[in-house]
């Protein structure tokens, strides 16, 4: 029996509808492989390549991967970044959650003005926060001069700058917008209900943080601490203008193989080991929350 004119509209538009989606993502998933997926290919290569003057050629070899785990400066720098990055992370989760629970259960009127400073805040120059703790930490800086007015110093405080102390400040400084908006959006669904019952079922305010905030905030404050630990890690910029000799990082490294030396397949080697370490960070850090049971917002009924 021959289909109605309705039932091949219908399956025409069943049709359209299974290869809409693909056509959708068609774009997005072409610019994926074009700015991410092509890069970290060509990045492997060269890193097995054998490299020359701004150059690489063949034979294939290991030897970049060996010069990076053999090397004390390489190791040293690693460990530089993961402290830095380390502290960074940890500081502006810290600061950021408090200021998170203000906003989304304290304030009230202020809530968006103080949303939209933190917004605001994050369209300032990189750079120019950056120059802007050289000013304040620096020998002859707004802070030394402060503490040096008030009788609390003698001499100017040289540890304030080019140190791993100025690096972690500033990262913290810049990544603590986008932290507090994520922890402020990941507490949207915990009602204040929540806290409530938890207080009258007789729990403090330390109880109502540890039994009823933090399992419910776990999977966004994870994810925002992996977010600042991995640009701060991997930062160069940050730790050349602030660092001085003590918080030089990997990246400082990386940055000076492709740019300073021309050795291009250890730089690669070095970049490629780095990703590898981020990523698993993240798979451990995921298989944690799921096997902890806290990869996201549960509502027990």
């Amino acid at each position: 029996m021959a289909a109605s004119e309705p039932e091949r509209a219908a399956a025409a538009g069943a049709r359209v509808l299974r290869v809409g989606p693909v056509v959708l993502a068609l774009p997005a998933a072409v610019g994926l492989l074009a700015v991410f997926v092509a890069p970290i290919v060509v990045f492997a290569v060269y890193s097995l390549l054998t490299s020359s003057l701004y150059e690489v050629e063949q034979p294939f070899t290991l030897d970049s991967y060996v010069k990076a785990f053999e090397s004390e400066g390489t190791r040293t720098l690693a460990r530089n970044s993961v402290v830095i990055g380390l502290l960074a992370a940890v500081s502006t989760v810290a600061i950021a959650l408090p200021i998170a629970f203000w906003l989304r259960y304290v304030a009230r009127r202020s809530r968006f003005a103080v949303l939209f400073l933190i917004t605001a805040s994050m369209f300032a120059s990189y750079l120019v926060r950056i120059f802007a703790w050289r000013t304040i930490l620096g020998e002859n800086g707004a802070l030394n001069s402060a503490l040096d007015r008030i009788g609390l110093i003698d001499g100017p405080l040289e540890f304030l700058l080019y140190s791993r102390f100025s690096v972690t400040i500033a990262l913290v400084h810049i990544y603590l917008p986008y932290v507090v908006l994520v922890l402020y959006a990941g507490l949207g669904p915990v009602s204040a209900g929540l806290l409530e019952a938890a207080q009258d079922l007789g729990a403090n305010a330390v109880g109502r943080w540890r039994r009823v905030v933090l399992p419910l905030v776990a999977a966004p404050a994870t994810s925002a601490f992996l977010f600042v630990f991995t640009l701060s890690a991997a930062d160069y910029v940050t730790p050349i203008l602030l660092g001085g000799t003590e918080g030089v990082m990997l990246g400082v490294q990386i940055q000076a193989a492709f740019v300073a030396t021309g050795d291009y397949a250890f730089g690669a080697a070095l970049s490629f080991l780095m990703l590898l370490a981020f990523v698993a960070l993240f798979a451990l850090t995921s298989l944690g929350l799921r096997l902890a049971r806290l990869d996201r917002i549960r509502f027990s009924t």
